[in-house]
């Protein structure tokens, strides 16, 4: 059976959702690094389900970036290194010069914003980082959700988690968060919107579960979904 590409995937969706009016409902979540973006993800999928006969909400979180992978015969970490690099107009002359040029930065990001808009237009979707808030900052019916915590609250987590030594988990939030930074700067530009999301929480005051709760609430005020029958 034939894998299927980022082309044939768009393809095939499209015309899905032709006969669609509106986009949505769906969720994007950003998080800082050490919250609980996967544990919310999933929560948050269950809740949706358990009120959906259909069981239509899926969660969306590396699977963009493996279809990429897919669709251009390269490792996910290739792809996702360049997606986290700056542009280099050196870098760029080189790569222009191979037979089998490496798509840079803007070429990975341009094509995952395109498999989220497609995603978001098809609704039921919580998707998670890959740009979601920025890519989809035009289209209505859905909710932007950023979770964030202090950065000692962060630490401990990831030392837990991970079990890793204070220093060593310090150390990889700020490398990450340096790679963050450089994404981040890009997508604001992309969606200069301000406020940049809909609803931001503190993690360390509120748990995934409660997130949850008052993500789900949120969506009925604003009729993504019907309120629950009492």
């Amino acid at each position: 059976m034939t894998k299927p590409t980022i082309s044939s995937y768009l393809r095939d969706h499209l015309d899905d959702i032709g006969t669609k009016k509106e986009p949505g409902p769906y969720i994007t979540l950003s998080r800082q690094w050490g919250c609980g973006g996967i544990e919310l993800g999933e929560i948050l999928i269950a809740k949706l389900n358990e009120r959906d006969e259909q069981q239509r909400w899926k969660f969306y979180k590396k699977e963009l970036l493996k279809q990429l992978a897919e669709d251009t015969g390269l490792a996910e970490e290739i792809l996702e290194k360049e997606r986290k690099s700056k542009p280099s107009l050196l870098k760029d002359f080189l790569r222009g010069l191979r037979k089998g040029s490496i798509p840079d930065g803007y070429e990975v990001r341009n094509k995952i914003t395109m498999m989220v808009r497609t995603i978001a237009f098809e609704g039921h979707a919580v998707i998670l980082g890959q740009g979601g808030t920025a890519a989809t900052g035009d289209l209505a019916n859905g909710l932007s959700i950023r979770v964030e915590a202090p950065r000692d609250w962060r630490i401990a987590r990831i030392c837990r988690r991970e079990n890793l030594e204070k220093q060593a988990a310090i150390a990889k939030i700020e490398k990450i968060e340096k790679e963050r930074e450089l994404l981040r700067a890009i997508y604001e530009r992309q969606n200069p919107r301000e406020p940049a999301f809909n609803l931001v929480f503190d993690n360390a005051m509120f748990r995934n579960e409660q997130i949850a709760d008052l993500v789900v609430m949120a969506m009925e005020e604003k009729n993504l979904i019907e309120k629950a029958i009492s």
